[in-house]
């Protein structure tokens, strides 16, 4: 052995005599007894050797060992006869006799330790054994038994010392096992514990820092840092640090930077025996004061939330199996903390966000409970109605704004709109009894199914109707205006063109060719003229609603052919190829005749503006169409001419509106022709619509009912 202290000489023993026989068992009982009733693996020890040392048995110079198994070294767990030795007295790995049994896992004797080879000077003479200890076939520690005599053991002492050393090595792996037990329940424990303080707390710093610190304490280290993972800047910002030398508060790691952003990226836990050896850390952390560093991710389930990092500063210390076990099962717990936390804060940050929605709205809102009382108002429902919100709240609603004219309305909206959306104009009462013009809106409130009750949006009109009003009184008295002086241009301007082509007629018949060509344009510039005319007339008899619908039953086949004949011409004019597609039995409809063809004239003359050595299609079909009762005729005109965008497209239908500014001077016209073939249609129980791709083409088509009722004029 390497302790410094010389033993004293052991008396040599007489003849047993059946005395010493008796007290020997009864010491060996005893050895038996203490080992047995060990609460720990230490007692163990220090039971087998105090046993050991009983004077019956004559064991004066004794000492367990238990191996280092990171160094190596034997360390002194407790032993008899050796004065002034420390309690963690080091042997070191390949000293001492003792190493062979720890080595070999068998019983050594040396009847004269100054004549073995690898001896460390001790004693001036004297022998030693050394038994191994052996728990589920590993060798943990030996047994070190010594006399100042050489030669002083025997076959009985080898059996008595092996005997206690195997009963002993059985009480350790017992204790070991029960040690292993009671930290496993201290973990679950402390990991409970620590589980239900991180739950109590939703506020995110303080979790992310409680995260932090209880891992340090759980683990025993000297601290550590946590990070989380931002998903849109893929990745982790570090938001809690304490004592790695620096402060790391801010500081962002990519995938796979330095140990935190190594153990992100790989989903695995991670342990760094020596940190500033590793290749793999971060040059963020170049002036950080560790030693090891153990890391693991931030899991639920396979999603990243984020990751934590705990350090060693002292190089005695290094981390092990059962810290990463310990750390991987608090690991996903501290990632459930996390991300309960950020989804509170999230979901308060959400509340919050649309509270300042509803408190900072200019429409008046209100929510209702199933009783039909006011839960909470905002400030513009104030300002609307007169209320406060303390006013306001426990009241029924309709008992506060409705009167006995409009009770029953706002009721009927208030008890469907439990169940539906429900939107509507109405007028409701002020608390000072003025009236007000509203647009209602209210929806339902439900929460996981349940009909809690209802909110309400309230839009003051007042100054819209009235605009309304006002600019429909304008609108009636430019209708008419226009309709007036549309009659009367009519009558002089027929006359016009009725003289110019009896002056045509005249000029022609007396040689003048230059004249009649003269002649002729005005007759047409005055046709023209009178189209114009004809269609602000169309227009403004709409617009003031005294269009009518004259019905009757015509040939579709019948319409089709005059309208060809009418525009062939135009078509060939630009040199346009037209196709007629239509069913071999088109049959008839019952419509008004002169606008379905006025619809057809308009689109076929709007494709022969905008195509040039083209194809233009007219298509007829019958379809069944539910919505209008069940027969629809289909008309479409489909051209490859120019095209237009999305946004051409979306003013089409407007009265005296183009594509673009510059269609007007180009190809003429007043663009009233869509907008009358979309009213036409729209009062025969139909619509037009539009399909158009710049540079390819357009398509237009129009569905009306096979037969139109008068009810829809």
């Amino acid at each position: 052995m390497t302790h410094s202290r010389r033993a004293a000489p052991r008396r040599s023993r007489p003849r047993m005599q059946q005395t010493d026989m008796a007290r020997r068992q009864a010491a060996l009982l005893r050895l038996t007894t203490g080992i047995a009733a060990a609460a720990d693996e230490a007692d163990v020890y220090r039971s087998m050797v105090n046993g050991l040392h009983d004077e019956a048995l004559g064991y004066n110079f004794l000492g367990a060992f238990l191996l280092d198994h990171a160094s190596g070294d034997r360390v002194l767990q407790a032993s008899v006869g050796w004065p002034d030795v420390p309690r963690d007295w080091r042997v070191h790995r390949g000293q001492g006799l003792s190493e062979r049994a720890l080595q070999d896992g068998q019983l050594h004797y040396t009847p004269d330790v100054t004549r073995a080879s690898g001896y460390l000077p001790s004693l001036a003479s004297g022998s030693e054994v050394d038994v191994p200890l052996r728990v589920d076939g590993r060798t943990i520690g030996v047994l070190v038994v010594e006399s100042s005599d050489p030669n002083a053991f025997g076959a009985e002492d080898f059996e008595i010392l092996t005997a206690a050393a195997n009963q002993a090595s059985i009480a350790i792996g017992r204790a070991r096992l029960l040690a292993e037990e009671r930290r496993r329940v201290d973990e679950h424990k402390a990991l409970l514990d620590t589980m239900a303080d991180l739950s109590a707390d939703l506020e995110l710093p303080r979790v992310l820092q409680a995260v932090l610190s209880r891992a340090v304490t759980l683990l025993g280290v000297t601290g550590g840092e946590v990070a989380i993972y931002e998903e849109q800047g893929k990745q982790l910002v570090v938001v809690a640090g304490e004592n790695i030398g620096k402060d790391s508060t801010g500081t962002r790691l990519a995938l796979g930077e330095g140990a935190m952003g190594h153990v992100a990226r790989t989903r695995e836990p991670l342990i760094i025996p020596s940190y500033h050896e590793w290749l793999g850390r971060s040059g963020q952390y170049a002036d950080v004061t560790v030693h090891s560093v153990m890391a693991a991710p931030l899991l639920i389930g396979r999603r990243l939330v984020g990751a934590i990092a705990t350090v060693h500063s002292d190089p005695n210390r290094v981390f092990g199996a059962e810290d990463l076990r310990l750390l991987t099962m608090f690991a996903p717990q501290a990632a459930i903390a996390i991300e309960n936390a950020r989804l509170y804060q999230a979901a308060r940050r959400q509340k919050q966000y649309f509270e300042e929605l509803v408190l900072n709205s200019p429409v008046a809102i209100v929510t209702l409970d199933k009783s039909q009382g006011v839960l909470a108002c905002n400030p513009s429902f104030e300002r609307l109605f007169g209320y406060t919100q303390a006013e306001a709240v426990g009241r029924n609603l309709d008992d506060l704004i409705s009167t006995e004219a409009t009770r029953a309305e706002a009721e009927e909206y208030t008890r469907q709109a439990f169940d539906r959306p429900i939107h509507g104009i109405g007028r409701r009462r002020r608390q000072d009894g003025s009236f007000v013009d509203v647009e209602v809106l209210a929806v339902p409130v439900i929460v996981d199914g349940e009909r809690l009750g209802l909110m309400a949006l309230y839009h003051d009109i007042s100054e819209l109707l009235q605009a309304r009003r006002e600019a429909e009184a304008a609108n009636s008295a430019k209708s008419q205006f226009l309709a007036s002086m549309s009659h009367e241009l009519r009558t002089p301007l027929n006359a016009i063109i009725g003289y110019s082509e009896m002056v045509q007629e005249e000029v022609e018949e007396m040689g003048q060719p230059g004249l009649a060509s003269d002649v002729a344009k005005i007759r047409t510039a005055g046709r023209h003229l009178l189209a114009l005319i004809n269609d602000i007339l169309d227009l403004s008899k709409i617009e003031a609603g005294k269009m009518e619908l004259y019905l009757e039953t015509f040939e579709i086949r019948t319409l089709v052919e005059e309208v060809v004949t009418t525009m062939r011409p135009l078509v060939e004019k630009s040199a346009n190829r037209l196709i007629v597609d239509l069913p071999a039995q088109p049959g008839s409809m019952h419509a008004d005749l002169t606008k379905v063809r006025q619809v057809l004239l308009n689109l076929l003359s709007n494709a022969c503006k905008f195509t040039e050595r083209g194809t233009i299609t007219l298509s007829i079909a019958r379809e069944q169409d539910e919505t209008m009762g069940g027969e629809a005729i289909m008309l479409r005109v489909a051209d490859t001419g120019l095209g237009m965008t999305s946004e051409q497209m979306n003013r089409l239908f407007e009265a005296f509106s183009q594509a673009e500014a510059s269609t007007t001077s180009k190809y003429g016209g007043t663009g009233l022709g869509l907008a009358i073939t979309r009213r036409f249609s729209q009062m025969m129980g139909g619509d037009v619509t539009v399909l158009s791709e710049l540079g390819k083409g357009s398509t237009f088509t129009v569905r009306v009912p096979a037969v139109v009722t008068g009810e829809r004029s």
